[in-house]
């Protein structure tokens, strides 16, 4: 069992703190007008968009580096759809032998990539059905990646769209689009191991991603309970935002380590184990996407509700990767399924 990271992580870590911190945003006014793959370019150079790929057998990055990545893009609020475009792309590509070369264009960041989902948000989408929307990739000039199902067989397929429309989101620094008119173009097959080992990397993306905003949301809250005044004395010092913080901040620590562990067994245990690891985390950062975001918004108070603050974009981040392949409701009945009645 691993949930804690070695030397080479935490300097992996650092670097891409500092990435992220070059492509993400800092306050509201910063995503008025932004292109959402601004910073698409910067992760292309830094060798970051094909890290799934397998050239000699092994993934270039395992899941702890992905969930490490996506945690410092999720405490940035990077707006760049990294998780979907590049890592769940770059992995479905990968798994399905790449038949056509599709990673190519992915690592350089010329190709861009969403990934069609079922329209309750909670699994991949099927390209036969009525699944329409696309989660990050670039609309009309971008692909999406879907799969095609018959019988048992399941292969990546991918299009080009010709008339998405972005949809509204919760989240201010996710897209979500509806894609219409695609011409599919059939890939490699997928095994069932291989849908549930991209399925439990991409909920264990989500769960770094939710961890990393919810982390900053809090050391954010910190710094301002230790600046502003009410009373006459630091609002920090009272009993009450104490124990506020002080529990968020357990219940943080507590979800990056199933984060981490779900991570480290992507790679490491039977796929099978792996999903319910990822589902595990899944369920626990959910949860407590909620109930650190109400603490951060309560020990803020007024002025964290307003739309200039930066406390709403970290609230709806965290609920949208809640949604995105299912809340921990979704979760917890898909783990029930599979220690209860051996599915």
């Amino acid at each position: 069992m691993r949930a804690l990271i070695d030397e080479t992580q935490k300097e992996f870590q650092e670097v891409a703190r500092e990435i992220a911190r070059s492509v993400g945003i800092e306050n509201p006014a910063d995503v008025v007008g932004r292109d959402t793959f601004s910073g698409w370019q910067t992760l292309a150079s830094s060798g970051l968009l094909d890290l799934r790929e397998r050239s000699s057998g092994d993934p270039t990055a395992s899941g702890v580096e992905i969930a490490l990545l996506c945690e410092e893009l999720g405490g940035t609020l990077t707006p760049d759809p990294y998780l979907p475009s590049a890592v769940v792309a770059g992995d479905l590509i990968a798994r399905s032998g790449d038949v056509h070369g599709w990673m190519a264009g992915l690592g350089s960041g010329d190709d861009r990539y969403g990934i069609l989902l079922r329209a309750d948000l909670t699994d991949f989408g099927d390209a036969g059905g009525d699944d329409d929307i696309v989660w990050g990739g670039a609309g009309d000039d971008g692909f999406v990646l879907a799969l095609k199902r018959d019988g048992d067989s399941v292969r990546l397929v991918r299009g080009r769209p010709t008339g998405s429309t972005p949809l509204d989101s919760l989240s201010l620094t996710n897209a979500l689009w509806r894609a219409a008119d695609i011409a599919w173009e059939d890939g490699g097959a997928l095994s069932a191991e291989d849908l549930q080992r991209v399925t439990a990397l991409a909920l264990t993306g989500l769960s770094a991603d939710t961890v990393g905003a919810l982390g900053a949301a809090l050391r954010g809250v910190v710094e301002y309970s230790k600046q502003r005044r009410a009373y006459g004395v630091h609002i920090g010092s009272f009993q009450a935002i104490q124990h506020i913080s002080a529990d968020a901040y357990v219940a943080v620590a507590g979800a990056r380590s199933a984060a981490l562990y779900a991570a480290w067994a992507v790679d490491a245990l039977d796929a099978g184990e792996a999903l319910l690891a990822a589902r595990t985390a899944k369920a626990a950062c959910a949860h407590i996407g909620r109930t650190t975001a109400e603490a951060v918004m309560q020990v803020y108070g007024g002025i964290g509700q307003t739309w200039e603050h930066i406390a709403h974009f970290y609230n709806r981040r965290a609920q949208f990767d809640t949604a995105v392949l299912g809340d921990e409701n979704h979760q917890l009945d898909a783990i029930a399924d599979v220690r209860l009645e051996g599915k």
